[in-house]
């Protein structure tokens, strides 16, 4: 839904606003649970729609058969006003319909008048696709100050604990009255937030059975906080409002920065759920361009779509690669000529080469080279090689097993994953949300998952400034493929900004 600041605009310099202003409360209960609520809108009750003897009005009403209503209007020949009475034969409160005894000489705009219909219209508001349920109450001391001390509102409602509880008919948590809070109090708002927003009543929409698909039009949202009862009789209780930055030991800004680590949580904007800001892919795809240094001799970069590459990181910014870049598919228990470490000084290796290195065992260690004309044995503590870790598409039936001393070499899985049907398949596909997991317990047909105690995820970001580079500086291995075969490089794109916020400045990084 788009937002349309604009059309208020226009309203607020007309001469007149004909339509009348709403209020509606958003009070953010825990994070599973948001009150929706308004306190009632003032406007007159008018015909929106007439149907045989059927009449729609704009708001809920609860009339009784045998009820005599006015209408009020004006004739459309001679403008002169006419009123007209009708006896009501049944309502439906739910849909806003009345049944009359005949609709002849009404038309759609009179207003009604007469028992049970009132100018407080307390019937539920639908806006930005939430339903908003009416409950007593009243904000009050609300302006902004330009400096000094901000203000506190005040907000009463009725003094009734079960208001929100289950089975109250004004409780709403998101659904108007089937679950409700369980022993709710009235001292449980305090340090909830509440979020007051303000829009035209021309820009909602009236069928409460139906989310609006209206543009959200609406004036700036107000939040405050519940910082204190204020006042408490046994009819309402008063509470005191407060800014969110007004609130003991809260301060501007809000976060800390920490030059050496980012404090956004990883991937945290690509799911459903957003938790931070980060934009990494859920499925660590990267489309970048092509590099033509080595061919022209200058940093020259062609962008050609279709550039998939899939960039996973251990916590320790290890990558993990897929292990058929190293060992023969066609018999996974071998290495791939060329890429077995002898373990002494007589191979020379080049820069970003791969290689396995045996562990003394049935075992293998996998580790890439920093640098060029590489003849040193791979360690830990060799800072001309770094350690990689390898995955396999994950199968079910298949089996994946846990290292007897050491768990950072337990297997490792890409999922989901579609088109494999065995360890070794060299042509399965990645999907949206495909990732990376290390295997805790030797498991045959447990699927991945964070909630899983058979699995662990294993593309975590190490939140430091390295291992944002790694990613969105990311270059690959010259003539490295695509998707499964992607290697990165040691080097990385040093002219790509890194997203400012996670390290402020980074955007002058080199």
């Amino acid at each position: 839904m788009s937002k349309n600041p604009n059309l208020l605009v226009q309203d607020v310099q007309s001469l007149e606003i004909e339509s009348p202003l709403v209020e509606l409360f958003e009070v953010e209960f825990d994070s599973t649970t948001t009150l929706y609520v308004h306190p009632g809108l003032d406007d007159t009750i008018r015909v929106a729609k007439i149907d045989g003897s059927t009449i729609t009005v704009n708001a809920l009403t609860k009339v009784g058969a045998g009820t005599t209503l006015t209408f009020t209007g004006t004739n459309s020949q001679d403008g002169s006003a006419v009123t007209v009475t009708k006896t009501v034969s049944g309502s439906s409160p739910t849909n806003n319909t009345i049944t009359l005894n005949n609709t002849t000489d009404l038309f759609v705009g009179y207003e009604v008048t007469g028992p049970g219909i009132s100018p407080i219209d307390f019937s539920p508001i639908v806006f930005d696709g939430n339903t908003y349920y009416a409950l007593p109450m009243e904000l009050t001391d609300l302006s902004i100050n330009t400096d000094g001390v901000q203000n506190r509102p005040t907000l009463t409602i009725a003094n009734v604990d079960s208001i929100l509880r289950k089975s109250s008919i004004f409780q709403n948590a998101n659904d108007g009255g089937t679950d409700g809070i369980a022993d709710f109090k009235l001292q449980d708002l305090i340090g909830k937030r509440i979020t007051k927003r303000s829009t035209l009543k021309k820009y909602l929409n009236i069928d409460t059975s139906n989310v609006s698909t209206r543009a959200v039009v609406e004036y700036p949202k107000r939040v405050h906080i519940f910082e204190r009862v204020k006042q408490k009789t046994p009819d309402i209780v008063t509470f005191e409002l407060a800014n969110p930055f007004d609130v003991e030991k809260v301060t501007l800004p809000a976060r800390q920065v920490i030059g050496k680590y980012c404090p956004w949580a990883y991937q945290g904007r690509t799911f459903s759920t957003p938790v931070g800001a980060c934009t990494w892919k859920a499925n660590s795809g990267v489309q970048v361009s092509r590099n033509f240094d080595n061919l022209f001799g200058s940093n020259l970069t062609l962008a050609i779509t279709g550039y998939n590459y899939h960039v996973y990181f251990t916590t320790d910014d290890e990558p993990i690669l897929w292990k058929y870049l190293i060992h023969d598919p066609s018999s996974p228990a071998n290495i791939q000529s060329g890429k077995l470490h002898p373990g002494n000084t007589s191979s020379t290796f080049a820069k970003d080469e791969l290689v396995a290195l045996s562990d003394g065992g049935s075992g293998y260690t996998y580790w890439q080279s920093v640098i060029a004309s590489n003849t040193s044995v791979p360690s830990a503590s060799n800072a001309n090689w770094r350690q990689i870790r390898v995955y396999e598409p994950w199968v079910s039936g298949e089996t994946y097993s846990v290292n007897a001393t050491d768990s950072k070499r337990n297997d490792y899985v890409v999922h989901p994953v579609s088109n494999a049907l065995q360890k070794n398949d060299t042509t399965f596909d990645f999907q949206d949300t495909t990732t990376v997991f290390r295997s805790i317990i030797t498991s045959t047909a447990i699927p991945p998952s964070t909630t899983t105690s058979q699995w662990a995820r294993a593309d975590i970001c190490g939140k430091s400034l390295k291992s944002c580079r790694q990613r969105y500086q990311f270059k690959r291995k010259e003539n490295a493929g695509l998707r499964q075969n992607t290697i990165p490089s040691v080097d990385v794109t040093t002219t790509t900004p890194l997203p400012f916020g996670g390290f402020p400045g980074s955007r002058k990084f080199r």
